[in-house]
């Protein structure tokens, strides 16, 4: 795990159930609506009572570090 992807994890609050905007806040994120997109999209497990979603906490943790960047070591571009 990068240095960057920790720190977004430790910025999750300390909770078992989040919510779409915890995620958001801890990427820095303006909006929840990009969380609420990938929820849609399948890439979060999330459950939906009367209509909000939830969120686990390592759902969460997995999803940032999914989202990480990783590059292709051993690449040479000529």
């Amino acid at each position: 795990m990068n240095a960057t992807t920790k720190t977004i994890i430790d910025r999750l609050p300390d909770k078992l159930v989040l919510i779409p905007g915890d995620i958001a806040l801890a990427f820095g994120m303006m909006s929840s609506n990009p969380i609420l997109d990938a929820i849609k999209c399948g890439r979060i497990a999330a459950s939906s009572v009367g209509g909000k979603f939830f969120i686990s906490r390592d759902e969460a943790a997995r999803y940032i570090e999914s989202t990480a960047y990783k590059p292709q070591e051993g690449t040479i571009r000529k």
